[in-house]
């Protein structure tokens, strides 16, 4: 049987998938990982915290979340969605957050760049999205954003820095010494790494 190709590109705003979620069944700090692909982050994260911490994993890619719950089934403080994360960000955080419990980071590691105009609503970080989670998110959440595409970079942080109410650093290094493959591919590549870290204030 031929194997199933997954696609690199996918639309997010295509998806109408909509998830819902009540929280985990205990109070520790959650961490997200937006664009898991195949989930390397997240587990080496685990390997470092175990359960000291509940991880959210996000994958828009069907096959590759798929894949993913089968690699995180046996730990109970892990749970992954697939769809778009954007449209489902609120659906399975602010349960979480209504509870007082602290959403501690927020990953987004090397997304699709979307280069084309017509295409930049399709990114991660827009400023809609940041606009419909700046007033509730809490101001102890960290959102770490990276990437090699110097112009996705430039765009995101020119549209950070235009909006208020957000505190803004630029990072050399891999948070917890933690990379992806993808990452370490382009740093043998030589290529730069781009690092932000924000917070609403």
């Amino acid at each position: 049987m031929a194997k199933k190709r997954v696609r690199h590109h996918v639309n997010p705003l295509a998806d109408m998938t909509e998830h819902y979620f009540d929280g985990f069944d205990n109070d520790n700090p959650i961490t997200i990982d937006v664009g898991a692909d195949r989930g390397e982050f997240t587990m080496q994260l685990l390997e470092i915290f175990g359960e000291r911490k509940n991880f959210i994993v996000c994958e828009i890619r069907k096959p590759l979340a798929e894949k993913l719950r089968k690699k995180f089934e046996k730990y109970r403080n892990v749970v992954v969605f697939d769809g778009d994360v954007t449209r489902n960000f609120e659906n399975i955080i602010r349960p979480s957050i209504d509870r007082c419990v602290t959403i501690e980071e927020v990953y987004i590691n090397f997304p699709d760049p979307w280069f084309k105009d017509r295409h930049k609503k399709r990114r991660v970080i827009t400023e809609r999205f940041i606009c419909s989670v700046i007033d509730w998110v809490p101001t102890q959440t960290n959102w770490i954003f990276q990437t090699d595409q110097k112009q996705l970079f430039d765009e995101t942080m020119e549209m950070l820095q235009s909006m208020n109410g957000i505190h803004i650093a630029i990072f050399d290094t891999s948070p917890h010494g933690v990379t992806t493959k993808w990452e370490n591919a382009k740093i043998a590549q030589e290529s730069a790494i781009y690092r932000v870290r924000f917070h609403f204030i």
